[in-house]
């Protein structure tokens, strides 16, 4: 399932910021030796490659978010091959062949790019994000409330409300998995339908999974559908709500 949030940060990510340089030096055969002792090993590999590879490099990784984001997880594989043919360092392609596996409930492939991810960067916002779900899908659920708390501590005072948002329903969904109704009430009590936003409609649909009224549930969830259909919300909260297994453990 494509995550528009992840697209969002991975266009973000830092280390996507060198290959705008790349791309900006493309008529130059190679960068100076003091460009090339400060620039990441991935970086300094595809700097050493002519302007068409690079511009070929350049092309297949935009083709594999955008592949992603469609949801074409096996055309975003076959991008992001493409790009390893160039460099296999790059860990904005680890990050997302992770996320293509998560997708896949391949939980156990994936974790290992995380992990080469994080012993780069501990703090890669993308990592950690999946980092988040797959723990989440694998019910691991006090990793991934540890994991999703984090996350919600760094981007606190960000501009990504939404995001926060859907890592609270992350929260909520663990709480509720590991018997914890009275937190999982209290992560929400302050949203309300006033709050423009999906949590309030998912999270009183969980409640009422939880209580055995199917009906309630998916009258709340159409309702959020419905609302937010044109502004990219909804898929982080159904993705949540399949990976944490309370639609098959609900009454």
């Amino acid at each position: 399932m494509k995550s528009t949030f992840l697209i969002l940060l991975l266009s973000a990510s830092s280390v996507l910021m060198a290959q705008e340089i790349l791309s900006t030096t493309a008529g130059d055969t190679q960068t100076s030796e003091s460009q090339q002792a400060q620039l990441a090993e991935w970086v300094r590999e595809l700097s050493n490659l002519p302007p068409e590879q690079r511009a070929h490099y350049t092309e297949a990784f935009a083709k594999a978010k955008q592949a992603y984001a469609r949801g074409s997880l096996a055309e975003c594989d076959s991008h992001l091959n493409t790009c390893e043919l160039y460099t296999t360092s790059n860990p904005n392609v680890w990050n997302l062949r992770a996320s293509v596996l998560i997708s896949q409930r391949k939980f156990d492939e994936a974790l290992p790019l995380l992990e080469r991810v994080r012993s780069e960067n501990r703090q890669d916002a993308v990592a950690n994000l999946s980092f988040s779900l797959l723990y989440l899908g694998a019910g691991e659920y006090s990793k991934c409330l540890e994991e999703t708390t984090a996350l919600i501590e760094t981007l606190r005072y960000s501009n990504m409300e939404q995001l926060v948002h859907s890592l609270r329903f992350r929260r909520m969904l663990c709480y509720i998995m590991l018997g914890k109704e009275d937190e999982a009430r209290a992560e929400v009590a302050d949203i309300g339908p006033l709050d423009d936003s999906p949590l309030y409609y998912y999270s009183q649909a969980v409640f009422s999974l939880q209580a055995g009224d199917r009906r309630a549930a998916q009258r709340d969830m159409n309702a959020a559908d419905t609302i937010y259909a044109s502004v990219g919300y909804i898929p982080a909260y159904k993705q949540a709500l399949e990976f944490s297994g309370i639609l098959a453990t609900a009454p």
